[in-house]
């Protein structure tokens, strides 16, 4: 069982090791086009009383998560200045990177959406990224608005469906909670305890990892058929990055500011095409190539064992003190 759970330490070891640097500017961390982004629900146009949001246009879906960010901020005040602590962060700086590396662009090329010189802001329904995004964004959002974080009424706002598949998703606090009800139920826990007076840091984690995780049971399964949009390396790297969130989560790996922005320089910084075998990727780093291979070597792994590598890294994580030692044996090392 250990042995199993060798490739998931080496793993998120991997991408740790890239967080461990700080940044004391922390605008420059700031996701793209973060200032452009709405950052209060006035800079959204109004129709009809309510404010208008299309999560298909890369800066109104940031805008979602730049008002949470800045709503939530209070609650993370007491670990450390500037929001630079806020768990939050990992959504818009993992959208961030989905946007700069070309992953919300139409992958099947019959449409401009996402590529310049067309419509740059664009995000395609037909991204894989952008589908199982949509999850971590929109319901997450209205499970803010339902906890009360945001001091608005769910009725005041309208989000926009996607041009076509619309039947796949779903745009209001009654309606995501009758068709998600699993991730809406997630995130709604995770903001409860935030708003709680006892809740702390570790705690905070749990929920948020708890929220996540379930945030991807339903688009994973059901956007399956974009894998054919793409080439092999690239939805190989698809089905790999679902796979390796779960064990991320267990480790409850901290989404800071300054952790997630240094963890993602191993990310891919483009789509994989055909030719990609890691780790001879060229115009990639030494660290993206690894993680990239570490990502492919846990995937198989995982799928080989039944996911019994899976059950083995839950095992080794389950208490604070183990999650602890690791991330501190990682800074020794590093």
């Amino acid at each position: 069982m250990a042995f199993l759970a060798f490739w998931a330490w080496a793993l998120v070891g991997c991408l740790a090791a890239a967080a461990l640097a700080q940044d004391s500017n922390l605008s420059t961390l700031y996701p793209p086009l973060w200032d452009e982004s709405p950052e209060q629900f006035s800079d959204y146009r109004v129709e009809n009383g309510k404010y208008i949001i299309d999560p298909w246009v890369f800066t109104d879906r940031m805008g979602m998560y730049r008002i949470l960010l800045n709503q939530t901020a209070k609650y993370f005040a007491k670990f450390a200045p500037e929001n630079e602590q806020n768990i939050l962060w990992g959504l818009p700086l993992q959208h961030g990177w989905q946007y700069r590396s070309g992953r919300l662009a139409d992958p099947t090329r019959r449409t401009d959406c996402g590529y310049y010189p067309g419509d740059t802001l664009c995000i395609s329904v037909d991204s894989w990224w952008a589908d199982i995004n949509y999850y971590l964004s929109v319901p997450p959002f209205l499970a803010a608005i339902d906890s009360g974080i945001l001091n608005i009424s769910s009725t005041q706002i309208k989000i926009l469906p996607p041009p076509e598949d619309e039947a796949k998703f779903c745009y209001d606090v009654s309606g995501c909670q009758s068709f998600v009800p699993e991730i809406m139920d997630g995130w709604r826990a995770f903001f409860q305890y935030m708003q709680s007076p006892s809740s702390d840091f570790e705690g905070l984690l749990k929920y948020l990892w708890d929220a996540h995780t379930s945030s991807l049971d339903y688009p994973v399964s059901v956007f399956v058929d974009r894998y054919a949009y793409y080439f092999e390396p690239e939805a190989d790297f698809e089905k790999n990055w679902a796979v390796a969130v779960n064990y991320l989560a267990a480790s409850r790996l901290p989404t800071t500011l300054n952790r997630t922005h240094n963890f993602q320089a191993g990310f891919p910084p483009r789509v994989l095409v055909d030719g990609d075998i890691a780790p001879f990727i060229g115009d990639f780093t030494p660290l993206q190539n690894r993680v990239l291979l570490l990502l492919q070597v846990l995937g198989v792994t995982h799928r080989l064992t039944g996911s019994l590598s899976l059950v083995a890294w839950k095992i080794a994580m389950s208490t604070k003190a183990a999650r602890e030692l690791f991330l501190k044996v990682l800074e020794y090392f590093l």
